[in-house]
């Protein structure tokens, strides 16, 4: 069966409306509209140097992604702040808005014997138990992520104050922890019912797995966590440095003999 080509006139402006789409949402994501509303049509047009049709179609694309809503005589308003993550240093959510706060609802609390990946990563010998506490992040009323953590047996109680703090990380240096390094891996997943249910999200829904060791500064393991973070309200920010090419082909080539 033969795919139908689209009209090239179409094409050109479907590529338009995505540009402008990127570039809107990253506006949105920086908040740079006061007060949630976006310019006028006309104010776009003459932004973009695009057509009204390209600007609408942008706008479309963005209401589908759920970013920002029409409201007829007000304009259009983006609806769905994002957090900013940096991976500069080990931190939670932070809030979006000055009148947003950050909080946890702890689910559950348990001790289990340890699974080997978990009795591994946190240093406990084999058939031993561990502690587990499954909790809720929220930004403002909604809810962010998902989280089950594994910790040592004696730190149990010191994560189940995690409701009492609005930085989840806090709870160690508050039981006086100096946090270290932390290995952290990032991987696109979709919702499964129970986590849809918990996070307000659609079966399938896309979501980011963040798998983390976090470790005191001399380098013991404090927790191991899986947290499964809605991915239509987090934008993750880094840095990167940029080493010659040739200096590290050098060093994947190794030495001559």
């Amino acid at each position: 069966m033969t795919q139908a080509r689209m009209d090239p006139r179409t094409q050109r402006r479907s590529r338009a409306a995505r540009r402008v789409r990127d570039l809107l949402r990253a506006a949105i994501v920086l908040e740079e509209f006061s007060a949630g509303a976006l310019p006028g049509e006309a104010e776009l047009m003459l932004s973009f140097s695009a057509s009204r049709q390209v600007v609408r179609d942008a706008l479309a694309l963005l209401r589908d992604e759920g970013l920002v809503k029409r409201i007829p005589g007000t304009g259009t308003l983006s609806v769905a702040s994002k957090v900013r993550h940096s991976f500069s240093y080990v931190h939670g959510p932070e809030p979006v808005r000055d009148t947003e706060t950050v909080s946890h609802r702890i689910l559950s609390t348990s001790r289990e014997i340890a699974a080997p990946r978990v009795a591994e990563r946190l240093r406990l010998p084999k058939g031993s138990s561990c502690g587990v506490i499954e909790y809720l992040t929220y930004v403002g009323e909604e809810p962010y992520y998902a989280c089950t953590a594994y910790v040592p047996p004696p730190l149990l109680d010191v994560v189940a104050r995690g409701q009492q703090v609005e930085e989840w990380y806090s709870v160690y240096e508050l039981a006086g922890f100096e946090l270290g390094v932390t290995d952290q891996a990032v991987e696109a997943i979709l919702a499964d019912d129970l986590v849809a249910e918990l996070l307000n999200v659609a079966t399938g829904a896309p979501l980011l797995l963040f798998e983390r060791l976090v470790r005191d500064h001399t380098g013991t393991p404090l927790e191991y966590a899986f947290a499964r973070v809605r991915g239509d309200r987090m934008t993750l920010t880094v840095q990167l440095p940029r080493h010659s090419w040739q200096c590290r082909r050098g060093s994947k080539r190794g030495p001559e003999a």
